[in-house]
């Protein structure tokens, strides 16, 4: 594989990071007013190859406790014989019962893909326009156990070390069989606070790596990933988090 051609495939890797900044916890009622916003720093080969900033929290959807979620990459490469650009935004609604909606806007150089989908009566169904090209996609829900937003390793421990799961993975839009491993718990160092966080080994037909994960009132966290495919490594790294006021559902 060309320089180049790692370059875009980063930009995929990156796209597939977001998919993994998921939330599941149950929020407090003292925290359904509060929203967590993370950035992150996305790196391929040792180079800086875009930023990613993740805003979570707890919200009420139709008289249930669910969870907001929103994330933005931006991805700008410039060289004398090449450059490549992606602006990107996702947002879901997730719940107990897993994801319920779920939008993604992207524009990849001079490309734009929109997905709208949301669970309704037995199925998740999207619709697509990509190049504009429209067309629709129908995923009932018993052919899948979770999304890849709704982060199913949490309950994951030294009692419960390996996992086989159908996932919907939202990106690919198509269901695959992930693996997951349990590798250890883990305190993580963040501005000087020390975070609990269980390190998990994942794999499946589009990607592998190992997530540093914690879950508490305002979702879920993901501190770090490490993974590779198809001879590309790249590594995201919580760079700054900050929790505050929510406004309403925002």
């Amino acid at each position: 594989m060309g320089r180049w051609k790692k370059f875009c495939f980063v930009t995929l890797v990156v796209i597939l990071l977001v998919s993994a900044f998921c939330l599941s916890a149950v929020a407090s009622p003292s925290k359904t007013h509060e929203v967590r916003e993370s950035r992150y720093e996305v790196f391929s080969h040792g180079m800086k190859v875009g930023q990613v900033k993740t805003v979570c929290g707890p919200v009420e959807l139709n008289s249930k406790k669910a969870y907001r979620f929103e994330s933005s990459t931006n991805i700008d490469v410039h060289f004398l014989f090449f450059s490549y650009r992606l602006e990107k935004k996702e947002e879901a609604m997730i719940g107990r019962e897993g994801t319920y909606t779920y939008r993604r806007t992207m524009q990849e150089n001079n490309k734009a893909v929109l997905v709208s989908g949301k669970m309704e009566t037995g199925a998740f169904r999207f619709t697509i326009n990509e190049g504009g090209l429209r067309r629709t996609l129908v995923i009932p829900r018993d052919t899948y156990d979770f999304t890849t937003l709704d982060c199913p390793e949490l309950s994951m421990g030294p009692d419960k070390k390996e996992k086989v799961l159908r996932i919907l993975d939202l990106e690919n839009l198509m269901i695959v069989s992930r693996k997951y491993h349990w590798v250890k718990d883990e305190d993580v160092d963040l501005d000087g606070r020390k975070i609990h966080c269980k390190v998990i080994d994942f794999e499946d037909l589009n990607k592998k790596g190992r997530r540093w994960v914690e879950g508490d009132d305002l979702g879920v966290l993901v501190l770090r990933q490490d993974g590779s495919g198809k001879g590309v490594t790249y590594s995201s790294r919580l760079a700054s988090q900050v929790v505050r006021p929510g406004m309403g559902v925002w």
